[in-house]
């Protein structure tokens, strides 16, 4: 049996300072509620879906998600974004 995740301890420490400043426009990664509300769409950005890959390559970010992460918060949505 796989063990439920939650933002707190599984999605909020994969989001980056850098991440999260650059994002602030459009939601902030550091909070559970924009995560949850914009889930999808920050699950299409981590896959390069829609628009440039979150986070942005350096010198701008620090790259790309490796596909654990990107599985790991695909995990959470599948498993209805707990806290």
């Amino acid at each position: 049996m796989t063990t439920p995740t939650s933002y707190q301890a599984d999605i909020r420490p994969l989001f980056t300072q850098r991440d999260i400043h650059a994002m602030m426009k459009a939601f902030d990664l550091a909070s559970y509620g924009d995560v949850k509300a914009h889930a999808a769409v920050i699950f299409d950005r981590i896959r390069g879906i829609g628009g440039a890959v979150m986070p942005p390559p350096p010198p701008r970010g620090e790259g790309p998600w490796p596909q654990s992460r990107i599985d790991l918060f695909g995990k959470w949505m599948a498993d209805g974004c707990p806290p």
